[in-house]
This record gives C-alpha cells, sequence and structure tokens, in this order.
C-alpha cells in the first residue's frame, strides 16, 4: 500500500468582508490524498482557491476548518516538520530587480545606485464608470464584473500600500491611466524622468525620452523602440493607430476590418488620423476606401475614447510622492493581521526586528559576551601548529573561510577562521596583499588532518559555500553541520537564516558588517586589501558567532525533536549539492530521447482520447479553449459566468 504524502479532509477557508459584512468562501470542504510519488493537478477556473489553499499549506495563509497532513505530520500540530517537509513553486517569476518593492527602497537609499527613484505613487480606478462613458454609453460595456471572491480584496490592496507608507491616488470620473498621463506631464515638464509600472498598452503612447514603462508580467522595459515594435508607428502615433483598430477589451469600435497592422501603414503613409480622413477618397483601394468613409464618425469617436487625458484637476502635488521611511510597526500589524508569515519574514530582515516578537530560543548555556580584541591571526607556523594542537582536543570546532568572490567555484582563498570556544577565534590570513602571514600550501597541509577527521564536528554558517572552497584547495571536511540548516528547520518561514539576523535573535549581538569593512561604492576594497586588525575582528566573528548558534540552535532541535527533520532531510544535501555544483550531471541523451518518444507517443493516445471525450478536436494547450469544452460544454463543472474568461493549474509532486 502506498504512503500518503499529502492527505486533505474537510479544508475549509472563509475570509471575512467586515466593511461590507459578508464571508467569502475560498474553499468549502475540501477532500483528496496524494501518494508517494505521484504527480497531482489541482484544475480550476481563476478564483477557484488553488492559490489559496497551496498558501495554506505553505503557512502563509491559515485555515478555517478542516484537517491537512504531510507525511505524517499535522499542519496545526507540527507546523516546523510540514514547512520542513515541503517546497513551494510559485508561478510567477520575481520582478525585475529595479522595480521589486525591496530593490525600489534600497535604490532610493543608495548613494551608488543608477537608478535611483526619488518618489513612487500608486494610482487608482476610482470607478467603473467614468467621462467616456459619457461619450459612448457602451465603453467597457462588454466587462463582466469582478469576481465575487475578487471585490473585497480592492480594500486589502489599499490597505497594504498604506501599510508601506506609499502615496495612493484616486479622482472620480477619472482613469489610473488619465492620473498617470497628466502626473507624466507635470513631472516631465519640470526636468524629470517618469517610470510607468504597468503591463496596460494603452499606456504606451506616453512613451517618450522621459516616459517608460515597464512591463512587470514580461519583466521588460518598453521605449520608442519596443512601441514601435508592437504597432509599427512612433509613440505620437499610438493614439491614431488604435483609434482605427479599436480595442475589444474596452469595447471601443474603430473601423471595421482595420487591424493595427493596416492602421499602422495608413498612419505611416498619411502622418496622423485627420489627414488620413480628411484624403480617405483618395485612397486607390475601393473597400478600404468605403470602409474609412462610412466609418469616419466611429474612428473619430474612437480618439476620443482613447486618448488619454493629460490636463486632468489633479489634487496632490509630486512632492507628495516623495519616498518616506516605512513605519515597520502599522507594516508589521498589517502582514499580522493578514496572515502574510513570509511576507512579515522578509520585511523584519529587511526594515530591522520586530520589537513586539521575542526571540524563540531556549538558551541553557550562559554566554560571555563577545569581545573581538581576544581574537588573535595566526602568521607563523608555529602558532598555527598549536592551535591545530588545540582544536584536535575538541568534539566540535567551527569554521569560516574568507574569499575573493561569493561564487564559491571562481573564488580565491584569502582566509580561515576557526573557533573552539566563546571568544576563543583565530584568523590565518593566506593571501592578504598587505598582511604577512602563512603560504596557502602549508596552511592547507598542515590543516587537512584536523578537518578531514571524522570525530570532530565542523560547524558552519552555510557551509556549503565552505565545503566548495576547501574542496577546491585540497580538503574534504567531514563531518559537517550547518546554523543556517538548524535555524530553517526551527523557525522555517519565522525569520531569515542569515548569520547578522541570527547573532541579534539569539545571541542580542550586531555583527560587524562586510560594508563595514570594504566600504561600498568606487572605493569598496576587495577583503585581501584589507588591514591585519579589521580583517581578524571580521572573519574571527564569523567563526565565534557560529559556534555560539550552534549550540543553542542544536540544543533546540533536540528539545523539539525535529532531528530527523535535519539529520534525514536537510543535512544529508549539503555535501551532495556541493559536489553537483561542482563535478555537475551526467545526462544520458540516448535514454532521454527514448522517453521523450515514449512520452509522445503516450500523449498522441491521450490527445486521441480527449478528442473523442470531448467530440471534436481543439487546442488542448490553450486554457481558454480547454476552459470551452470543460465548464461550457462537457458541464464538468458550473461557473458564474457563462463566458469563460481563463483556467490555470497548480501542480506539486511529493517524493520520499
Amino acid at each position: 500500500m502506498n504512503k500518503f504524502a499529502l492527505t486533505v479532509e474537510n479544508l475549509t477557508k472563509i475570509f471575512s468582508d467586515t466593511k461590507n459584512k459578508k464571508e467569502n468562501k475560498a474553499l468549502n470542504k475540501l477532500n483528496f490524498q496524494v501518494k508517494q510519488g505521484e504527480i497531482f493537478g489541482l484544475l480550476g477556473p481563476n478564483g477557484a482557491g488553488k492559490t489559496t489553499f497551496l498558501n495554506i499549506l505553505g503557512g502563509t495563509v491559515s485555515k478555517t476548518k478542516g484537517n491537512i497532513n504531510v507525511w505524517g505530520f499535522d499542519i496545526d500540530k507540527n507546523p516546523r516538520q510540514v514547512k520542513a517537509s515541503i517546497g513551494i513553486v510559485p508561478q510567477e517569476v520575481n520582478l525585475d530587480a529595479f522595480f521589486s518593492p525591496r530593490k525600489l527602497l534600497e535604490d532610493s537609499r543608495s548613494d551608488d545606485s543608477v537608478h535611483k527613484p526619488t518618489h513612487f505613487a500608486v494610482i487608482f480606478d476610482s470607478a467603473r464608470k467614468n467621462f467616456r462613458n459619457e461619450i459612448y454609453r457602451d465603453y467597457k460595456a462588454n466587462r463582466s464584473e469582478a469576481p465575487e471572491g475578487l471585490a473585497p480584496q480592492f480594500e486589502y490592496i489599499r490597505k497594504s500600500v498604506k501599510a508601506f507608507n506609499l502615496p495612493s491616488i484616486e479622482l472620480l470620473n477619472y482613469e489610473a491611466d488619465d492620473l498617470i498621463a497628466s502626473y507624466a506631464k507635470l513631472i516631465t515638464s519640470a526636468g524629470a524622468k517618469v517610470t510607468v509600472i504597468s503591463s496596460d498598452k494603452d499606456l504606451m503612447q506616453l512613451v517618450s525620452s522621459k516616459v517608460r514603462l515597464y512591463d512587470p508580467m514580461k519583466s521588460k522595459v518598453i521605449g520608442e523602440k519596443e512601441v514601435f515594435d508592437k504597432f509599427g508607428v512612433k509613440p505620437n502615433q499610438v493614439i491614431d493607430v488604435q483609434s482605427l483598430a479599436g480595442d475589444s477589451s474596452d469595447n471601443i469600435p474603430g473601423v471595421p476590418g482595420i487591424g493595427v497592422k493596416t492602421a499602422a501603414e495608413l498612419i505611416t503613409k498619411y502622418k496622423n488620423l485627420d489627414t488620413l480622413l480628411n484624403k480617405a477618397s483618395e485612397i486607390k483601394q475601393n473597400k478600404r476606401r468605403e470602409t474609412l468613409i462610412n466609418n469616419k464618425d466611429k474612428a473619430i469617436l474612437s480618439k476620443k475614447l482613447v486618448t488619454l487625458k493629460d490636463d486632468v484637476p489633479l489634487k496632490e502635488e509630486p512632492n507628495s510622492f516623495i519616498i518616506k521611511k516605512v513605519k515597520t510597526d502599522i507594516l508589521y500589524d498589517f502582514l499580522r493581521e493578514m496572515e502574510f508569515n513570509r511576507l512579515l519574514s522578509q520585511a523584519i530582515s529587511f526594515y530591522g526586528e520586530d520589537n513586539k516578537v521575542k526571540s524563540p530560543s531556549i538558551t541553557k548555556k550562559s554566554f560571555t559576551k563577545i569581545d573581538r580584541k581576544l581574537y588573535k591571526s595566526v602568521l607563523n607556523e608555529k602558532d598555527l601548529d598549536k592551535l591545530i594542537n588545540k582544536l584536535n582536543e575538541k568534539s566540535y570546532i567551527s569554521i569560516d573561510t574568507e574569499t575573493s568572490s561569493l561564487n564559491p567555484h571562481e573564488a580565491n582563498l584569502l582566509g580561515i577562521s576557526l573557533s573552539h570556544d566563546s571568544n576563543q577565534a583565530y584568523y590565518i590570513p593566506v593571501a592578504h596583499k598587505s598582511i604577512k602571514g602563512l603560504k596557502k600550501e602549508l596552511v592547507i597541509k598542515k590543516l587537512r588532518s584536523l578537518l578531514e577527521d571524522s570525530s570532530i564536528k565542523k560547524i558552519g554558517q552555510n557551509i556549503k559555500y565552505d565545503f566548495i572552497i576547501l574542496k577546491n584547495n585540497g580538503i574534504e571536511i567531514d563531518p559537517v553541520e550547518d546554523t543556517m540548516l538548524l535555524s530553517y528547520v526551527l523557525d522555517a518561514g519565522n525569520n531569515r537564516h542569515n548569520m547578522d539576523t541570527l547573532s541579534e535573535l539569539h545571541l542580542g549581538h550586531k555583527t560587524i558588517s562586510y560594508k563595514d569593512v570594504v566600504g561600498s561604492g568606487k572605493k569598496q576594497l576587495n577583503f585581501s586589501e584589507v588591514k591585519l586588525k579589521e580583517a581578524t575582528e571580521y572573519a574571527a566573528e564569523d567563526a565565534d558567532v557560529t559556534l555560539r548558534l550552534y549550540e543553542i540552535l542544536s540544543d533546540r532541535v533536540n528539545n523539539e525533536k525535529l532531528n530527523k527533520i535535519y539529520e534525514v532531510f536537510e543535512k544529508p544535501m549539503i555535501k551532495l549539492l556541493s559536489k553537483l555544483e561542482m563535478e555537475g550531471v551526467k545526462v544520458d541523451s540516448e535514454y532521454l530521447k527514448k522517453l521523450s518518444r515514449k512520452f509522445e507517443e503516450r500523449l498522441k493516445k491521450i490527445e486521441k482520447e480527449i478528442y473523442e471525450l470531448s467530440g471534436k478536436k481543439f487546442n488542448i494547450g490553450s486554457p481558454k479553449q480547454l476552459g470551452e469544452i470543460i465548464y461550457n460544454e462537457l458541464k464538468i463543472a458550473k461557473l458564474n459566468n457563462k463566458n469563460f474568461l481563463n483556467i490555470d493549474a497548480d501542480f506539486f509532486c511529493f517524493i520520499n
């Protein structure tokens, strides 16, 4: 009998809409099981609750009722074990680094940033109807109402913007695009540049040397060239092309029979819409000429509808959009209210610790205060031998390497730090420009037996990096322990697991930052250029802190009975991934070809079965067509809206 990797019983999630005194049931008594090794697809239309379920499984959203069991662990009773046993890959990739919220704020504070935004605002539509509906009653009349489960979220979106201390702008009777156009005009006239973050093609008419778009769906910057590639005309001619081609999504009529390509050809030839309509009688193609003459009014009407107003009576001045410091108490309270645990962890790691949350550490050992003055440099063979003899007496030691790069496969070893007790930490420089230390070859030779001794545990913070560095230098450290992984097993999404965070959280100690040692910007040093005193304090501190963290976190893992998760699932991956990175993966191309042919044959059979069941051929890869078959024709499930809009699926696999 197959072991169940996942069991879901009567899972229900209800979101409360306090403003309208309503409840929205995202999940209603969901039941299913996933066997070990089985790939399971959860299929349904947008808003069916797939993402909500995955968020519950990942711990970012709490369930209302029901049970979830992962590998024998109850999600309520054993949350840490569940989090440590699963991985979730999100559907969407992260935005371009420049436009990610975190990077945006980093750039706003950095003197070295090429793209340093100074102002930021979120623009909302105020209502469904606006002045364009007065011009044309059927403007956007083809659009269905927002899904029932989506409407209550608008309030929370506004709350989230406020929580990040960002200004939000909306104006009755105008669309967000009109406000954007007006602010863009006002700001560029003052000599500044504007970036509009949107995938809306209507905004391409604003593009110029001072205005660019960024499409977050495609992670693509849109300038004048990109507009020409899409529409076949310059940005200032986009309005004319749209006036002719119309827009079915906004129910803009345009001129019947004229698409974007034809419209672009006409506008390129006649320069603008007015000239084209005035000279329509000169067009040689009979059908095209008659169409333009007979539908002149539609083209003029469409132009009024697609043209963004850049003279909206603005209530807020651009100076009110200056990026302000985030009020962490407000932000953290909002993230807790929404049960965004993962986002809360990320926010804390970026903006600073949450004063309302106390350290989860269970510490039996009382550590002495960290004193960097006690750290020692090892510069001669005699001191190195003394240190090795001392370390050989210990059952565990901590280790950290200093290198020339964050990429372990490219980095050169600059020094090694070791520690065996609180404040008893040492730094061995081997390749510093200003330090006359021991030769790297000698240090490696003398340390090899110690670091490869199976009776002495070697502890590191993200020790996979150090394993690769030392392996590339002829030492395969064994056995290994990792404070980063210990922390992850214990506190998964509660906090970041880097050394700086863990040191403050568990030791109450703020470590020396890398920037404090090497500087930043154009004057930034390579670590090989750092003076002995500063290098020793920085490097030895890492070893000292790592040792102290290990003693705290390993005790917690034992006390909370998470040894199996750490020993079976996490720790073995250190060496496995290290060697995988160094050696690569051998691919059996012939076997893959055979497998591909086998899958192709199987897919053809499945396609045939699908066509037989549906009664006709269609594009199985099209979500829209697939949705029409499943929901409208076969009526496998009911939809509130007969016009099927979209369908997607989330897939997950459990393999033990």
